[in-house]
């Protein structure tokens, strides 16, 4: 077991993928730092206090596509984690996260590879397991790098650096890490499962994009009519739980997104264990 998951770290490290979803990230990172910085200044003008002020998500005001707001009020410093907190509302991270999470969940199946490995060891399930402990630590790696570099690119363009509330960074960092991790695993299984690199990158894409509200809202609808009043599929999902989890979580609300995050990397590791365990490689 420890030779496969090395083999996977081994493949992850050798994909230049990776790399090149590295570098663009840091190049977002920086249009975004540009950007917000930009908008920061129109916010601290004369009539800045008559503009809207950035709300907290909420089920009826969750974007659909990539939008970055600065949660920044006039007259308050711009803290590393109010750009990574807009970024992360944006769905950056996760775009770029499920991105590399296909190519790198079907690399050796489409090359072949798989068919090497998959003979040597008694429980295909393995594989799985390996490649998930691979997808975290690429997760881990990609989440912390952006908080990083992100408070280098707050030095260069506002010339100074506030990190913001420690303890809502931490709360706030560990839950939305747990939460892309999750999105990670079910992309990982959707490219498993279905087997095509472009159908499975159309899927994950909409999922990071928040297109499947529109499939939530029509559940809601359904379970309505049965009966069953307020219910939010949306509160469930890991999506869900993504945009709606708010700048500073309090204990309740990053137990329920760990919970949620729990119950899919269990699932999606299960699922893709026994498809890949009973299809013929």
């Amino acid at each position: 077991m420890l030779n496969i998951i090395k083999m996977d770290l081994y493949r992850m490290l050798k994909t230049k993928s990776m790399y090149v979803i590295w570098i663009v990230l840091a190049a977002i990172l920086l249009i975004t730092t540009s950007l917000c910085k930009t908008d920061y200044e129109l916010l601290t003008e004369k009539d800045a206090m008559k503009q809207e002020q950035v709300t907290e998500p909420t089920v009826d005001n969750i974007n659909v596509g990539m939008m970055v707001t600065l949660p920044t009020e006039p007259g308050e410093k711009v803290t590393v984690y109010d750009i990574f907190f807009a970024n992360s509302q944006g769905k950056l991270y996760a775009l770029l996260l499920v991105i590399f999470t296909v190519l790198f969940s079907t690399a050796d199946i489409s090359s072949g590879y798989i068919k090497n490995i998959g003979g040597q060891v008694r429980n295909r399930g393995t594989l799985i397991f390996s490649r998930a402990i691979a997808l975290a630590v690429f997760t881990v790696l990609t989440m912390a790098g952006a908080f990083l570099f992100q408070a280098a690119a707050n030095g260069i363009f506002f010339g100074e650096l506030e990190w913001g509330n420690t303890k809502a960074i931490l709360s706030y960092f560990v839950t939305e890490l747990a939460l892309h991790y999750a999105l990670v695993l079910i992309c990982m299984a959707i490219a498993i499962v279905l087997k095509n690199n472009v159908i499975s990158m159309v899927i994950a894409v909409c999922l990071s994009m928040n297109i499947m509200t529109i499939v939530y809202g029509m559940i809601n609808s359904a379970i309505q009519k049965i009966g069953i009043q307020n219910f939010q599929i949306y509160k469930y999902t890991i999506t869900g739980k993504l945009s709606l989890l708010p700048m500073n979580p309090s204990g309740n609300e990053c137990l329920a997104a760990f919970g949620v995050a729990i119950v899919f990397i269990v699932m999606m590791i299960s699922v893709s264990s026994v498809v890949f365990q009973k299809r013929d490689i």
